[in-house]
């Protein structure tokens, strides 16, 4: 809404704007929105889905002066909105998958209070309709098997930050999907027990 954060702002907007940016946007430019139909059309928006619309037409311009990478690199991490925090609420926090050749953020997902980075791992890459040949890369939170069958599906290609705490990623465990077996370092089990209790 070309940064107005009013209904008012946004209709004087839409009254100014010239017959062609209304033809491009799809809207009759004798029949452009009221002020009163602006709020109404804002609030039966479904917010992934105009996300999910959003980060596809963003992927599909995404233009940079340098040599374009020859496979496209999504980062997913998850950050605490500075100012978002007031009185009566707590800072929002979101988990947001981003290009790393055009820094065009692709999809976003709130994490609020009920749940965590790691159940919103996949609604978020969801909103993304084609994984296939990407290379996504992620931090140690999202070390999970769940997530690596889901990008294995999605026929995506993944890097993870692996910490030693992470029970996911010890010797017993089988190997990811697609990765050939492996030995089993020899770890003493005292060793493996403090690593995985560690703080």
């Amino acid at each position: 809404m070309a940064s107005y954060r009013s209904y008012t702002a946004i209709a004087e907007w839409i009254d100014d704007a010239p017959a062609a940016t209304m033809l491009a946007l799809g809207i009759n430019p004798d029949r452009r929105p009221s002020e009163t139909m602006i709020p109404r059309l804002l609030q039966a928006l479904d917010p992934d889905l105009l996300t999910a619309a959003i980060g596809d037409w963003l992927n599909g311009r995404g233009t940079t002066t340098e040599e374009p990478a020859t496979r496209q690199a999504i980062a997913v991490d998850g950050n605490t909105l500075r100012g978002s925090r007031s009185s009566g609420n707590t800072a929002r926090h979101v988990l947001a998958a981003c290009d790393q050749d055009t820094s065009v953020v692709l999809a976003s997902t709130d994490v609020d209070g009920k749940t965590n980075e790691i159940t919103r791992f996949k609604p978020l890459l969801d909103q993304i309709s084609d994984l296939r040949g990407t290379v996504i890369t992620v931090g140690a939170l999202h070390c999970q098997r769940d997530h690596v069958t889901y990008l294995a599906e999605r026929g995506a290609d993944w890097i993870l930050t692996v910490k030693a705490t992470s029970p996911p990623c010890t010797s017993n465990w089988p190997p990811c999907p697609g990765e050939p077996s492996r030995t089993p370092p020899a770890t003493p089990a005292a060793d493996t027990a403090a690593a995985r209790s560690a703080p």
